[in-house]
């Protein structure tokens, strides 16, 4: 399936991480969430060595897009444990082999169709969002080969598609948790989830918000958080209202359900790009020339899921071969903590 329709927008290109979100140090230790056209440190550069070396003398195959970047984060997987980083690199490697988690299945397809696990817009700093609404996965494990075969090919596709080396790099998660109680809450399932993300997609989560948390996992998490690392705590963030993730996403980047501006689409398999690249998000510009030609009377930024599609259907996937649109007003630039938009 080709998805070269949702390559990042133009404005992506403009970004300029700072020094300090590049590379930092906790506790004496060297972290990094760049890992492209950027400088290494010497450190970094000698166990990227020991790691090629033991590859060598083990004479592993590695894959065609292998590249110095992608060792030097699976030795951050391995916190710099050349025997265990290799045995996670092994693991990965027979991952990759494995169609259960590389082809789609009529089950998996399914699942994305269902929309329990979905891509749908992206951050302020371009990064693809991915959503997990946990409310549709039952606790029966039955559930969890095409839960993971559909995640996996998700994440696959926004690897290939949507991230651009050095500029867009990482993703941002947000579980849906609305409507789960104690018994509902699928543990196995989504302990399975986190495994496979943190072992084959290493170093490409920017955030995991969990959103509308139930009373009992927010107890839960006050006691959790005093035994994990605090880096590893500041990456997981309870958000109890959803207008909370506009700190770091635009409302026109996120569906009416969360507070945002985009219709409550049904179906979000395939992949919908919401940037068209232009300056301006994709459905604000069809909203406001579309409606007129519809001839319907749809208040501005709320459309409803039929019109919205149609007008995907007759405009986006033709724009490609179009000439680009002007529009008139630009977007307005966001911002995080660490990065600017030159």
């Amino acid at each position: 399936m080709d998805f070269s329709y949702l390559k990042p927008p133009k404005q992506a290109m403009q970004i300029k991480h700072a020094d300090e979100y590049i590379k930092y140090q906790v506790d004496g230790k060297l972290k990094r969430n760049v890992f492209y056209n950027v400088e290494f440190e010497d450190f970094e550069e000698e166990m990227i060595k020991k790691l090629e070396d033991l590859i060598r003398k083990r004479k592993v195959q590695l894959p065609e897009q292998w590249d110095k970047q992608t060792a030097l984060k699976f030795c951050y997987s391995g916190n710099f444990d050349i025997e265990m980083t290799f045995q996670t690199l092994i693991n990965y490697l027979k991952w990759k082999e494995n169609p259960e988690y590389q082809v789609l299945t009529s089950a998996g397809e399914d699942i994305l169709k269902k929309g329990v696990i979905f891509s749908l817009g992206r951050d302020k700093q371009y990064r693809p969002l991915i959503f997990i609404q946990v409310s549709k996965i039952s606790t029966n494990i039955e559930q969890l080969p095409p839960i993971l075969n559909a995640l996996c090919v998700l994440l696959n596709y926004i690897q290939k598609f949507m991230l651009v080396p050095y500029y867009v790099e990482k993703w941002r998660i947000i579980v849906d948790l609305n409507d789960i109680s104690l018994f509902r809450l699928p543990h196995q399932i989504i302990k399975q989830i986190i495994d496979v993300t943190q072992s084959n997609y290493t170093a490409s989560l920017e955030q995991l918000h969990l959103l509308n948390p139930p009373f009992f996992l927010v107890a839960a998490w006050k006691l959790v958080e005093k035994l994990m690392h605090p880096e590893t705590a500041k990456k997981i963030q309870f958000c109890k209202d959803p207008s909370y993730l506009q700190e770091y996403i635009n409302e026109d980047q996120l569906m009416l359900r969360y507070k945002g501006t985009l219709p409550n689409i049904a179906c979000l398999w395939p992949i919908i790009n919401t940037y068209r690249g232009m300056g301006e998000s994709n459905h604000r510009n069809m909203m406001e020339s579309g409606v007129k030609q519809m001839g319907e009377s749809v208040q501005k930024n709320h459309m409803v899921e039929s019109a919205y599609l149609s007008m995907f259907e007759s405009q986006y996937y033709t724009i490609l071969t179009q000439k680009e649109i002007e529009l008139s007003k630009p977007q307005v630039k966001g911002q995080c903590c660490a990065c600017n938009i030159m």
